[in-house]
């Protein structure tokens, strides 16, 4: 996988001037990065920004009392909001990328890559286009953890669901859309607890049908 193919699988690249395609082409780096590796730690000013063409990153944030909360993944296709963020504004980031599945990336220099958002259009409107869409759902979800204590509804509704009445199932057979219907939320609210749920390692999720691994984990979420 060079930078050709990894940039075709972005539609700024693909809308962008023949003259700013060739110099992304010609200006990108490959980044490769295991899993478990961090991409960016919180408190930190990124150096560049990645495209990411195959693999995941993890962003989360880590409270006072070492707790984590997913705020949003980034896989193939797609760049992350607060790297972004940082990189235009010359801020620290406000939280950590963590690889989830090994990473290739395109890689740039921030000086470089602001340069082409002030030159080309398509670049410049793709920019401010992922940082309005990243804000409204970074604001969802604040909204959703802080106020609405989703996190300990959504555990207690599980384990409602594994413990109706005095019988103890070990799998739910149901669907995002529909706990979240149930619950009042989002389905995108409701799959980010799920899969950080998951990575603590209180469920297991599947096609249709979550599956009960640590009950004290889960009761843990919902107390």
């Amino acid at each position: 996988m060079d930078a050709a193919d990894i940039l075709a699988g972005f539609p700024f690249f693909r809308d962008a001037s023949p003259d700013c395609r060739k110099r992304m082409i010609e200006g990108a780096s490959i980044a490769k990065l295991d899993k478990g590796a961090y991409y960016v730690l919180e408190g930190e000013k990124p150096e560049g920004i990645a495209l990411v063409g195959k693999g995941r990153l993890r962003v989360f944030k880590t409270g006072q009392s070492g707790r984590e909360i997913t705020l949003y993944e980034v896989g193939q296709g797609e760049v992350c909001l607060l790297n972004l963020l940082s990189m235009m504004t010359g801020v620290t980031s406000p939280a950590a990328a963590v690889v989830e599945e090994p990473v290739v990336a395109v890689y740039y220099p921030a000086e470089l890559f602001r340069c082409w958002v002030g030159t080309d259009k398509a670049l410049s409107s793709a920019v401010f286009s992922t940082l309005a869409q990243g804000v409204t759902e970074i604001m969802s979800l604040v909204e959703e953890i802080a106020f609405k204590n989703l996190d300990s509804r959504l555990a207690g509704y599980l384990r409602q669901g594994f413990h109706p009445g005095d019988r103890s199932l070990a799998e739910l057979r149901t669907t995002h859309e529909k706990i979240a219907a149930d619950l009042g939320s989002t389905r995108e609210a409701v799959s980010r607890l799920l899969k950080e749920f998951e990575r603590q390692g209180a469920i297991d999720l599947g096609r249709g049908r979550i599956s009960l691994k640590n009950g004290d984990l889960l009761g843990n979420w919902a107390d």
